[in-house]
């Protein structure tokens, strides 16, 4: 099987009306989640809608088998969706070939208790915090809101692997809002950007672009 050609990404993108702008500025941060959906409208919107759409909400839950089985299901009837959905099928493989730990298994056993208690006692019965699978690591880590805190600050971290920005979120784990994060230089891991500059075509390396708009 041929290899699917590398996504070029460059310092500028296109907005929902055509206008380019300049990579991490606010304009690319407002528009990061809106573009992503419409172009996966322009491709074939009754089929977005119902292929889809599903899987991104249960991308965004943490519920990667399943997304997984969506995103493919897509490609299959439409294969023009695969270029915007590669990297999400790429973290959700990712996630389910990860061994769980004796702590995920306990988180996930203690979830499992619960959810099988008779409805008025979980009136009385705290539920276990929200976790969800680190989409980096695959373990069980307390849920963070993925637009609120700054990584390279330590607020919006895995408990496990420490990188950043650790719940899955389907615009910003797409072409747009990775390239968002690499461009901004919003994470300190060396991992996130050799890995991106593999899974992409990068035409100017995020750190000549930083140097030139400090210039």
């Amino acid at each position: 099987m041929t290899a699917s050609p590398k996504t070029k990404i460059n310092t500028t993108f296109v907005s929902i009306d055509g206008t380019t702008g300049t990579r991490s500025k606010l304009d690319d941060f407002r528009g990061v989640r809106a573009r992503i959906f419409a172009r996966l409208q322009a491709i074939d919107d009754a089929s977005a809608n119902r292929l889809v759409i599903p899987g991104v909400n249960a991308y965004n839950q943490g519920e990667y088998e399943d997304a997984l089985s969506h995103f493919l299901n897509s490609i299959t009837e439409v294969p023009e969706f695969e270029e915007e959905l590669r990297s999400h099928i790429n973290v959700c493989k990712r996630v389910m070939h990860t061994v769980l730990s004796p702590l995920d298994i306990g988180y996930r056993d203690a979830c499992s208790r619960r959810s099988r208690l008779p409805f008025f006692i979980k009136w009385f019965k705290q539920a276990p915090p929200l976790k969800l699978r680190c989409k980096y690591c695959g373990h069980f880590t307390a849920y963070l809101d993925p637009n609120e805190g700054l990584a390279y600050l330590g607020e919006n971290n895995c408990e496990t692997c420490e990188r950043g920005y650790p719940m899955p979120d389907f615009a910003w784990d797409g072409i747009d809002g990775q390239a968002y994060i690499y461009y901004r230089n919003s994470v300190t891991e060396k991992e996130f950007y050799e890995e991106f500059e593999t899974r992409f075509d990068v035409e100017v390396d995020h750190r000549v672009f930083l140097a030139s708009s400090r210039a």
